[in-house]
């Protein structure tokens, strides 16, 4: 059965502009893994206009399931994400309510190091991003390190693929060194053979013949085993199989409309009713019951909706959604600049379709 769980990560970054276009990038490259369900993101851009703000970032902190610390001298110096933020995330750390992962930006003095003990470090051999060229295989190395921890977080038997994984390399490795042995015991083997005298070898030609053949039988089959291992060591074949048709293996996820709210309340609340406009049908709710939802909850199609793949206007169609069918809300968020003087904030939502295992 697949999992379920959605992994909520954090992004712990300061407030410079250097740093926000650099998480803003990790976003993108993690988009995958949240168009997959496997992530949800949350940051403090996510925070709804009229929301105290220390209370919200708190609320998002402590329930996260990975904390993305992203490392820069801004960071270092700023009181509150050094003294209070990180503090607060390696405390869930020791707790293992939170895995707290440090993204190394730029240069900046090893001293940070102290406060984040017994932590993975990305990118890869604790380069910062900057230095390497292009930027983008920094980005592709970090979003693969942290599908690695939400796999070990989400799938329970990770530590075991984990192990067989090990030991395969380790018996490739150690087939590889018998293989390089076998070639120099037989071309030491041939080479005193033929250094014979030639009175020698012409009464011991047949020997030598069969000799050579068998060497060379021995040879092509451990050669054969070297670059053909066999599969001894995958995983049960009750394990679930990769497969290139994504909606067989998960869930539909992307964005859809779900309605409108009146804007002069000056902010978004959850359990906010949205709003029915008789004079233009298209615009109706979507979703049952119809108010502004919070995150995790499952919703019903109201009225027949397309899944895009973006938030923006500009996004693709996955798949529409018909009228009964249920899906869990991941974030919601307002979608396009209100007409000016419009009463009206339109609102999309990001949804996962449910599986079997959803409940009303």
């Amino acid at each position: 059965m697949l999992n379920t769980k959605v992994v909520k990560v954090f992004y712990c970054c300061s407030d410079s502009v250097q740093d926000e276009e650099m998480r803003q990038k990790l976003e993108k490259h993690l988009s995958t893994l949240e168009r997959q369900g496997v992530i949800s993101n949350w940051h403090k851009g996510m925070i709804s206009p009229g929301k105290e703000w220390k209370s919200e970032i708190d609320t998002n902190l402590k329930t996260a399931d990975i904390i993305l610390v992203l490392i820069s001298s801004e960071f270092t110096a700023s009181d509150y994400h050094w003294d209070v933020l990180a503090k607060q995330a390696m405390e869930q750390h020791r707790a293992k309510t939170s895995r707290v992962i440090t993204i190394l930006l730029r240069p900046v003095d090893n001293y940070w190091k102290v406060a984040f003990p017994n932590v993975k470090v990305l990118p890869k051999g604790e380069r910062p991003i900057t230095e390497w060229r292009p930027y983008d295989k920094a980005f592709a190395n970090i979003a693969t390190g942290i599908r690695e921890v939400a796999e070990e977080l989400t799938d329970s038997a990770f530590p075991t693929k984990k192990i067989l994984r090990w030991i395969r390399v380790i018996v490739i490795l150690v087939a590889k060194a018998a293989g390089n042995t076998f070639i120099y015991v037989t071309r030491a083997t041939f080479s005193y053979l033929f250094r014979q005298s030639r009175s020698r070898r012409r009464s011991r030609v047949s020997n030598i013949t069969v000799k050579f053949v068998v060497f060379l039988i021995l040879g092509s089959i451990f050669l054969r085993f070297i670059s053909e291992p066999p599969d001894i060591l995958e995983i049960p074949s009750s394990a679930p199989k990769p497969t290139s048709n994504l909606r067989t293996t998960v869930n539909p996820t992307g964005w859809i409309w779900i309605g409108m709210v009146n804007k002069t309340s000056g902010s978004l609340s959850v359990g906010q009713k949205l709003v029915l406009q008789p004079s233009n049908p298209k615009q109706f709710p979507s979703i049952e019951p119809p108010v502004i939802p919070s995150l995790g909850t499952i919703v019903t199609i109201k009225n027949e909706v397309n899944l895009m793949n973006e938030k923006s206007l500009s996004g693709k169609k996955i798949v529409k959604f018909k009228k009964g069918e249920k899906l869990v809300i991941l974030k919601v968020e307002p979608f396009s600049k209100v007409v000016k003087n419009s009463p009206y904030i339109k609102l999309k939502a990001q949804v996962r379709q449910c599986n079997s295992t959803c409940n009303k």
